[in-house]
C-alpha cells in the first residue's frame, strides 16, 4: 500500500475527506521525524516505540520496536477486512 492508497483507506475507514487524512498523516509523520531528531524516544502504547539507534561508524537509523501485542495482532491477521 502507498502513501496515495494509505490516505484513501484512512479517510474511508474514519469517514473524513482524503484531504483532511493526508494532513493528518502529515502531521503525525512530521512530528515522528522532528522528535526522533531531537534524540528522543516515543512510546505508543499498544503500537510500539520509535528509536534511533547508531552503528559501530555513526550512522544513525530510525526503528519502530513493535509492541508485543502489536506483533500478535499482525501474526493473527486481527483487522483485516
Amino acid at each position: 500500500m502507498d502513501t496515495k492508497d494509505f490516505t484513501k483507506e484512512v479517510a474511508r475507514r474514519k469517514g473524513i475527506t482524503e484531504e483532511t487524512a493526508y494532513r493528518y498523516i502529515n502531521s503525525v509523520m512530521d512530528t515522528i521525524r522532528q522528535i526522533l531528531t531531537e534524540g528522543e524516544e516515543i512510546k505508543i502504547g499498544s503500537f510500539g516505540k520509535f528509536t534511533v539507534v547508531t552503528d559501530i561508524e555513526g550512522v544513525k537509523t530510525p526503528m519502530l520496536c513493535p509492541a508485543k501485542s502489536f506483533k500478535a495482532a499482525v501474526n493473527m491477521g486481527e483487522g483485516r477486512t
